[in-house]
Order: structure tokens, then sequence, then C-alpha cells
């Protein structure tokens, strides 16, 4: 999945912009987001850059991991790209 795709997908199951979904994906891009310690991190970021209260940048997060992991799952399956 490239970067447009996830935006387009991330704007999909929010209610951001593509400019707020470009935002998440800059901020998940500069943390390494599959540790569980980075996401208090990551969730402040989120708050701090679109303007919203912990509970939406939590959403929206959560959002983004089903997003990745979903990703991920079909690339494990799918290894040399017959994906779908």
């Amino acid at each position: 999945m490239n970067k447009s795709e996830f935006i387009n997908a991330l704007q999909s199951k929010t209610q951001c912009t593509a400019e707020q979904c470009a935002a998440v994906n800059d901020v998940l891009e500069n943390h390494f987001i599959f540790r569980k310690k980075n996401k208090p991190k990551v969730i402040a970021e989120l708050c701090e850059r679109l303007s919203v209260d912990e509970v939406q940048a939590d959403a929206i997060y959560n959002q983004a991991m089903e997003i990745i992991n979903a990703e991920i799952k079909t690339a494990k399956r799918h290894p040399f790209g017959q994906r779908k």
C-alpha cells in the first residue's frame, strides 16, 4: 500500500480530511509505530497536529493500525504480490 492509498483508506474510515490524513501518515512515519510504548507519543502528536482531543486521536490511531495490520496480513498471505 502506498501513501496515497493509505490516506484514501483512512479518509474513508474516519471523518478526517485528506490533509488531516496526510498529517496522520506523517506522524506515523516519524514513529516506529509497531511498539506499544510509542502509542502515547503518537496520540499526543496527533492531538497537537490535528487539534483534536485524546479520544478522537486514539480512534484515528486505531483505524490507522487496522488498515496497516490488514495490509501486513495480506502481504503475508500473498508474498509475491497477488493481493486481492
